[in-house]
C-alpha cells in the first residue's frame, strides 16, 4: 500500500525543524547570550510545548477539523523563521521560540489521529511506523542541510548571515509543507477520538528522536496541571511501581537537558568549533538512534525493560563524565563518538521505559499512563535546561556535566524498584 502524498508534507516541514534544531541556540550565541540564556531558551521551548499540547488537545476535542490544525501549524514556523533576520535582540528570539514551540505542536498532535483515520486498525501500529520514517529522514536532512549550508556561506559572507539565511531556508520549507498540506490533507471521513496507545506507543514520532530544544511531541491524553501533581504525590490508582517510574524519568530528563541544553555553547565557547560541527553533531546523534531503534527493540527482548533502561541511563552516565573530561586537544575523535553512545541510549531509554509505563498503566488508561509520563519529562527537560545553563555559567560546564551524570546514578536505583513484573 503507498503512503499517503500528504506525509510529504511532513517530510518538509521535519526538515525544516530538523534544521531548526541547533539554529536558535547558535543564532542566540551570535547574539551574544551566555550559557544561562541559551538554557532558558530551551526551557521556554519545552514549557511551551507541554502548554501547547493540553491547549491543541482540547481544541481537537471540540471540532472535527484536522486539517486546520496543520494549515496553522506550518504557517505559523515558516512566518516565524522567515523573520529571524530581523531579531537583534535577546528577548525577541525568546518570543520566536516560544511561538515556534507553540505552533509546532498543532501539526504534532493532529499528525497520528491524521493517519491513524486513513488506515484499518490492523495497520495502524506499521503505518506509524512508515509515517515516522518519513519525519525521521526528513529531520536528518534538514539538519544535514543546516550543517552544509553554514559551512558554504559561513565561509562567504560569515557566520551572522550563515544563521540569518539558514532560517530563510527554515521559514521557506515550512511554508512549503503548507502548500503540500492544503493540496493533499482532506478532513478525514473517520474520526479517532481514543486510539490504543497500549498498542501503538512504542510507534509515535518522538520515540525516534531526541530533541533537545523543546519537549515531548504529544501528552497522549487531556491532563490538568492539578493530575500531575496528584500522580507525582503517589496520589493515583495507578500504583507506586509508576510514580516511581515517573521520577525516575523526571530526574532522567532533568539530566539531560542539564547537559545538552547549554552544549552548543560549550563547544563554541569552550572548544572554538564552528557553528556547523554543532550540526554535525547533531545529524550523527539522530542517525544513530534511528539506526539503533531497531537494535533497541531486539535488546529490550532479550533483556527485559528494566535492564535495557538501566544500561541506557549507566551508558549516558559515563557519556556525561567523557563530556566533562573533554578538551580542544580530544574532542574531534572524541566528541563524535560520545554523541553516537548518545543517539544509542536514547532508542535504548525511550523505547524501554515508554514500554514499562504502557505495560504498568491499568487497562484502558495507557493513554492518561504516557501522557503523565511526556508531562513529567517535559518538567524535567524545563528545569534540566534552567538548572544546566545556570551552572555553566557560575561553576562551569564540566560541573553541570557531572552533575547530568549524577542525576543518571540517582535515577537509576528508582527505576529498577519492581514491585509489580513488566508483562
Amino acid at each position: 500500500m503507498r503512503a499517503p502524498r500528504w506525509y510529504w508534507a511532513y517530510v518538509l516541514s521535519n526538515a525544516a525543524m530538523g534544521a531548526a534544531s541547533p539554529l536558535l541556540s547558535l543564532y542566540a550565541y551570535y547574539l551574544g547570550a551566555t550559557a544561562g540564556t541559551v538554557g532558558t531558551l530551551a526551557a521556554v521551548g519545552s514549557l511551551m510545548n507541554m502548554v501547547a499540547s493540553l491547549v491543541w488537545g482540547r481544541l481537537l476535542d471540540r471540532t472535527r477539523r484536522r486539517r486546520v490544525f496543520v494549515a496553522l501549524s506550518f504557517f505559523g514556523v515558516g512566518i516565524a523563521y522567515l523573520l529571524l533576520p530581523l531579531i537583534t535582540q535577546l528577548p525577541q528570539l525568546l518570543l520566536v521560540n516560544g511561538w515556534v514551540a507553540f505552533a509546532w505542536m498543532a501539526a504534532s498532535s493532529v499528525s497520528i489521529l491524521l493517519v491513524l483515520a486513513g488506515f484499518p486498525k490492523e495497520h495502524w501500529e506499521g503505518e506509524i511506523a512508515r509515517f515516522n520514517v518519513y519525519c525521521g529522514v526528513g529531520w536528518t536532512l534538514g539538519l544535514a542541510l543546516g550543517a552544509g549550508w553554514i559551512a558554504l556561506v559561513g565561509r562567504a559572507l560569515g557566520e551572522g548571515w550563515s544563521l540569518k539565511s539558514l532560517g530563510i531556508i527554515v521559514g521557506a520549507l515550512a511554508l512549503g509543507g503548507l502548500l503540500v498540506a492544503l493540496r493533499e490533507i482532506r478532513e478525514p471521513r473517520i474520526q479517532i477520538e481514543a486510539p490504543s496507545f497500549r498498542d501503538i506507543a512504542v510507534a509515535v514520532g518522538n520515540f525516534l528522536y531526541e530533541r533537545f530544544r523543546y519537549g515531548p511531541v504529544q501528552l497522549y491524553d487531556i491532563l490538568r496541571p492539578s493530575q500531575l501533581v496528584r500522580f507525582l504525590q503517589g496520589r493515583t490508582a495507578f500504583g507506586p511501581d509508576l510514580v516511581l517510574c515517573y521520577y525516575a524519568a523526571m530526574l532522567a530528563f532533568g539530566g539531560f537537558s542539564i547537559v545538552f541544553a547549554p552544549f552548543p555553547v560549550f563547544v563554541r565557547q569552550e572548544l572554538g568549533w564552528p557553528s556547523e560541527l554543532v550540526f554535525a553533531l547533531n545529524v550523527v546523534h539522530h542517525g544513530v538512534s534511528v539506526v539503533a531503534f531497531g537494535l533497541a527493540r531486539r535488546a529490550v527482548a532479550r533483556w527485559g525493560h528494566r535492564p535495557a533502561a538501566a544500561l541506557a541511563l549507566l551508558g549516558r552516565a559515563g557519556m556525561f563524565v567523557g563530556f566533562a573530561l573533554t578538551t580542544p586537544h580530544v574532542a574531534r575523535w572524541l566528541l563524535p563518538l560520545l554523541w553516537g553512545v548518545a543517539g544509542a541510549t536514547w532508542a535504548l531509554f525511550q523505547l524501554s521505559v515508554t514500554a514499562i509505563v504502557s505495560r504498568l498503566s491499568p487497562s484502558g488508561l495507557q493513554g492518561q499512563g504516557l501522557g503523565i509520563y511526556n508531562a513529567v519529562a517535559g518538567l524535567g527537560n524545563v528545569l534540566g535546561a534552567l538548572a544546566g545553563g545556570f551552572v555553566a555559567d557560575f561553576i562551569g560546564f564540566p560541573a553541570a556535566f557531572l552533575l547530568g551524570a549524577m542525576l543518571m546514578v540517582v535515577a537509576l536505583p528508582i527505576l529498577l524498584v519492581e514491585g509489580r513484573p513488566v508483562s
